[in-house]
């Protein structure tokens, strides 16, 4: 990143203070919707579904806000690239929950219950999330999961609950090809 300390300023202009700027107005907004399980998704599964506020800029979304109730922290976030057609996948998570924002681009994410005394033990649940869905999915450890770019090269962010630690990863994966899987991404 460059940055510059040249001064184009007339030599004698008034010097700009924090006075000089116009607050901005309080925006009408309805409350953003909660998060909520979705039909036939697995225990602790939820998606909350994410707003874009747009004008002639462009447009903003928040993907996590404390405004509407407690979070849990907020304590490593990376951007994900998915070049077209890829699938990440199969993993799950022994202690973290994965919270996956998905607002560009088309994602199957592919969700397999494999907690023996969850209520939805073996359940298998399949959402299409991205621009025409744009959604905050949140998913609870020992949940398996794949992420399967349907469109163009896009991106999606990822907040788990806990840092990443390279040397004692808290995360385990399977071939997307295992036969054990309930479910096949050759369609």
């Amino acid at each position: 990143m460059t940055t510059s300390n040249n001064s184009t300023s007339a030599p004698n202009a008034t010097p700009l203070t924090p006075d000089d700027f116009v607050q901005d107005a309080p925006v009408a907004t309805a409350q953003a919707p909660a998060a909520t399980p979705v039909a036939d998704l697995i225990d602790g599964v939820t998606v909350t579904p994410l707003v874009a506020h747009g004008d002639n800029r462009g447009a903003l979304t928040e993907l996590l806000t404390t405004r509407d109730g407690l979070i849990e922290p907020i304590v490593h976030v990376y951007e994900v690239e998915a070049k077209a057609g890829s699938i990440r996948g199969w993993v799950y998570h022994r202690h973290q929950f994965d919270r996956l924002a998905f607002t560009r681009g088309r994602f199957r994410v592919v969700l397999f219950d494999i907690r023996q005394d969850s209520p939805t033990f073996n359940k298998l649940s399949v959402l299409i999330l991205g621009t025409e869905r744009p959604g905050l999915l949140r998913i609870p450890p020992f949940v398996v999961h794949a992420v399967q770019n349907l469109g163009e090269d896009a991106i999606f962010i990822n907040m788990p609950t806990r840092v990443y630690d390279p040397r004692d990863p808290d995360k385990s994966r399977l071939p997307i090809g295992d036969p054990r899987t309930p479910f096949s991404f050759r369609d």
